[in-house]
């Protein structure tokens, strides 16, 4: 065995070493997240003009919180949840948060089986820097009706959150979709 051999194996160790740590640091702080009866718990029942409707665990581990505006004529769902294998970044320009919005956009770009009078495409990407959030923009139509769906993703305690606003397509809007997605987001993670 030569020195080049010894300082391969000793890096190999040091690199094994790291993710580790690594590993265990966030297993740490996955358990020192608040449990999702918690975060429900401590929703609050208004954001920005939206009533909180049904709350729900759901296997995943995820929580799901339906809000809508008193008439309907905006509706609101915010999920929290675990990511594959990855915490959740809080910089909303991280890889993981584009990753899941793309994954949200493409699944509410599909029409669902039978259903063909539903059409969504997105029209713009955009980031609320100071509450941490990745945000699409989509238009189209459910049937006739023109539609507005914006879907923001961020993270909250090494979790997913991915917030959704669905509204008719008109001005003046039926409500403020950035409004709810800042409050949610600030809600969640007990702000």
């Amino acid at each position: 065995m030569n020195w080049a051999d010894i300082g391969r194996r000793g890096c190999r160790g040091i690199a094994a070493g790291v993710l580790v740590a690594a590993a265990g640091c966030a297993m740490m702080e996955q358990a020192q997240a608040p449990a999702l009866r918690t975060i429900a718990e401590r929703m609050p029942q208004e954001l920005a003009g939206f009533v909180l409707g049904e709350t729900a665990e759901r296997p995943g581990p995820s929580l799901s919180l339906d809000y809508a505006t008193p008439s309907r004529s905006a509706v609101g769902t915010v999920l929290v949840y675990d990511g594959a294998g990855e915490r959740a970044p809080a910089d909303p320009a991280a890889p993981a948060i584009d990753r899941e919005l793309t994954a949200a956009v493409a699944e509410l770009s599909e029409a669902p089986q039978g259903r063909t009078g539903r059409r969504l495409a997105e029209r713009e990407r955009m980031t609320l820097p100071d509450a941490g959030l990745r945000c699409a923009v989509m238009t189209g139509a459910f049937g006739r009706a023109p539609v507005m769906r914006q879907v923001c993703v961020g993270g909250a305690a090494g979790r997913f959150v991915k917030i959704q606003v669905t509204m008719a397509d008109s001005r003046p809007r039926p409500a403020d979709a950035n409004a709810f997605a800042v409050a949610a987001i600030g809600a969640v993670r007990g702000g």
